[in-house]
């Protein structure tokens, strides 16, 4: 099969997405199929147009035109990316014979050339750009007169968007009961989850510190609720022997140091930020936790969480998501009772831990989730076979 993909960055590994492209693509290409992916390029990147040979298929990988960031939150900048990507992706797909696309809620607009060909569109995801963004723009912006305009215009792009795809891929249940109403009636929904590489997100050995070690791994998602996580531990760990590590990056628009001040506003103490980290040394980080503490308070769950399951940590998470590894909820009282529980309780911890891992090896695996994406895509070009 001809698999296309849409991703905003194939070297720079700028967030949970593009990895998912990345780790899909060469799975792939080593099952014989040919993937095209078309990846944007911002003005600061030097990069250029590449075949990569993986197994018995290929992996072709193609830029729009350099492009600049814009203003965030700018939809007039957005529609404008939407615009060049669509042209790309349109002459990608008639030229490379592209059976079926693979793009998120965000890019889906771009796509609607593609609804006069053949090709089959599958949407991975779909609850995050009004859900999400929503909130970005709230607090970022505040309740102005522009920022209610904005809210109104991303609801409406998301609503009709949203009726493109010939296939929706949630996430996990929360992200299928909202694509589940928003979908045409024809389209297709198969809930498959993230794809773990079981072999690099592993426990690696028994934790030794004396102190219990909460914390949180992140990628480049914008907001993280650093405040609501610090309440949180602050709660759960009183007068126990414990320590919260924030690893990975804050919002660039926080002012400088606000870590530091959101502690101090806590009379918090036993916290650290230990800022950005490659993606490859995530699983080395995780590792040193005993407990990992979610709070995104969106549909769906982050890669990190599942890969922080992957290498047997308990989780807790303040999530409208859900998944069977983890303690989820959006009952912060609930949260920080489970939280405090466990960092008061190491064979509690050991316990849920080792069910977590279990899970993922069982249901989470890249070539188990990575076969119901073929599974799929043939059921869509070969819907009577």
């Amino acid at each position: 099969m001809n698999i296309m993909f849409q991703v905003g960055s194939w070297h720079y590994d700028k967030g949970g997405t593009d990895l998912f492209v990345k780790t899909i693509a060469h799975w792939l290409a080593t099952k014989g199929h040919k993937v095209v992916v078309l990846a944007h390029k911002l003005e600061e990147e030097n990069c250029s147009n590449e075949d990569i040979k993986q197994g018995k298929g290929i992996i072709k990988v193609r830029y729009t035109p350099k492009q600049r960031k814009g203003i965030r939150f700018n939809p007039f900048v957005y529609l404008y990316r939407l615009l060049v990507t669509s042209k790309y992706l349109y002459s990608l797909a008639k030229k490379e014979e592209i059976d079926a696309i693979i793009v998120g809620e965000t890019e889906l607009l771009s796509v609607l050339p593609l609804k006069f060909t053949k090709t089959k569109i599958i949407c991975r995801g779909g609850a995050l750009l009004y859900e999400t963004m929503k909130r970005e723009v709230l607090k970022e912006k505040g309740k102005s007169l522009s920022t209610h305009l904005f809210i109104a215009f991303l609801k409406a792009y998301n609503d009709f968007t949203l009726k493109l795809p010939d296939a929706f891929v949630p996430v996990n249940q929360s992200e299928y009961r909202f694509l589940n109403k928003k979908k045409s009636k024809k389209a297709q929904i198969l809930t498959i989850p993230h794809g773990i590489p079981t072999n690099l997100f592993k426990p690696l050995k028994k934790r030794t510190s004396k102190k219990v070690i909460v914390g949180y791994v992140g990628r480049l998602a914008p907001i993280k609720y650093p405040e609501v996580v610090l309440e949180m531990f602050r709660q759960a760990s009183e007068g126990a022997n414990s320590e919260f590590w924030w690893i990975g990056p804050l919002d660039p628009f926080f002012e400088k140091d606000y870590f530091k001040t959101l502690k101090k506003k806590l009379q918090i103490k036993n916290a650290k930020y230990l800022g950005k980290i490659q993606n490859k040394e995530l699983p080395k980080y995780l590792n040193k936790l005993d407990i990992f503490l979610q709070a995104e308070q969106q549909t769906n769950v982050s890669r990190s969480t599942t890969e922080a399951a992957a290498c047997g940590l308990p989780i807790v998470a303040l999530n409208q998501g859900s998944e069977e590894y983890g303690f989820f909820t959006m009952d912060h009282e609930k949260a920080v009772d489970k939280l405090k529980s466990l960092i008061q309780d190491k064979k509690q911890r050991e316990k849920q831990g080792k069910k977590a891992r279990e899970i993922i090896l069982q249901n989470f695996s890249e070539e188990k989730i990575y076969s119901k994406y073929v599974d799929l895509i043939k059921k869509l070009i070969k819907p009577n076979q």
